[in-house]
């Protein structure tokens, strides 16, 4: 059910993260080496952020199907997925099949997991400080009541 990602780069996964979010982008900074600054970049439907740390991770419920430490996986057939596709029959205009090609990815931390559900795959993303802040106040700009 949980199947671990190898990226063409190493990340030590245990230490220091960082997200920042939109309403719909989710970027996971794991590395700055010379102002460039290696991200995952996924376009989530929702996500889960903190609990469990490395101490408590046998709490998470995909740690009976393999999820370990320090690392980065795909959740196939996931149970949170098919939650939300049957909390989402409320809505009248709801089908299934708008869940069918939805991705559930995992990654473990020494201090925090993150949980996050796409509608496509991640990406792995370059950034540099100034493209933090050009994201950041594009979506600062949407809060103008002006």
């Amino acid at each position: 059910m949980v199947k671990e990602i190898e990226l063409k780069k190493e990340y030590k996964f245990m230490y220091e993260n960082f997200i920042i979010s939109s309403q719909h982008e989710l970027y996971l900074l794991l590395e700055e080496s010379n102002g460039i600054i290696d991200a995952l970049k996924f376009n989530f439907s929702i996500y889960k952020y903190g609990y469990p740390n490395d101490e408590a991770l046998g709490a998470h419920p995909l740690a009976k199907f393999g999820l370990k430490w320090y690392s980065f996986f795909e959740v196939e057939n996931s149970p949170w997925i098919e939650e939300l596709k049957v909390a989402n029959r409320v809505h009248h205009r709801h089908e299934d099949s708008l869940y069918k090609d939805r991705k559930h990815y995992t990654v473990t931390f020494k201090d925090v997991t993150l949980d996050v559900i796409t509608s496509s795959p991640f990406e792995v993303v370059e950034l540099t400080r100034n493209d933090i802040i050009r994201f950041v106040n594009e979506q600062i700009d949407y809060l103008n009541v002006d």
